[in-house]
């Protein structure tokens, strides 16, 4: 008993602090993101069409492409730099306008979850942690949780792909790598952990029963 208690505890601590970097990363990307597109110049967004939207989407340097230089203030010499990512508007496609519909019913689902988690820690704070109640808040939290991750995630690879098949920079090819870049070991250790800690609940129960 005193065994499943342990993993118990192990497992919220690791979901919790799994979901804790995962979301810094997160809220550092989209920080990023939203102040690359506030530097686009007013002159600039106002000869843009409505119907667009910034898409962020990494290049790379052509063989025969002569890398740029900047001024070091320091040395007072130039010094070479490249270009890794760029920001830019692109037409939405209409799967990145449906994907970006879904927001609000996974915006709701995410708060009832963060709700769910104030609940599950309170409980734990009073001892009371091997529960349904408390698998029902761990797994609305985690699995809510995620659904904002994955929605985030196509909705940055959708624009990839329209930034893709439309902009063109002399000089650079453009490159996708959204999928690759994301912390996949993050969530799948989140789903893990939540469901060691269902199955360690009813494993509890079962033996409560039998005493």
């Amino acid at each position: 008993m005193k065994k499943f208690k342990i993993l118990g505890i192990i497992s919220i601590a690791i979901i919790i602090v799994y979901t804790i970097g995962s979301f810094s990363d997160f809220r550092q990307g989209v920080s990023d993101g939203w102040n690359d597109a506030r530097k686009v110049t007013t002159d600039s967004i106002s000869n843009t069409p409505n119907n667009i939207t910034w898409a962020r989407i990494s290049v790379r340097p052509l063989e025969n492409t002569q890398w740029n230089k900047a001024s070091n203030i320091e040395s007072g010499k130039e010094t070479p730099y490249r270009i890794n990512n760029i920001t830019t508007y692109v037409v939405p496609t209409r799967w990145y306008n449906i994907i970006q519909m879904l927001i609000f019913p996974i915006a709701i689902a995410s708060f009832y979850g963060f709700y769910c988690l104030i609940n599950f820690l309170i409980r734990v704070a009073r001892r009371q942690i091997f529960t349904d109640k408390n698998v029902h808040c761990i797994r609305w939290f985690s699995y809510s949780y995620i659904a904002l991750q994955l929605h985030m995630i196509i909705q940055y690879w959708l624009g990839e792909q329209a930034a893709l098949a439309q902009i063109s920079l002399p000089g650079y090819a453009l490159i996708s790598d959204t999928l690759i870049e994301t912390d996949w070991i993050s969530m799948i250790v989140i789903i893990l952990f939540t469901e060691i800690f269902a199955m360690g609940t009813k494993i509890k129960e079962e033996q409560d029963l039998t005493i």
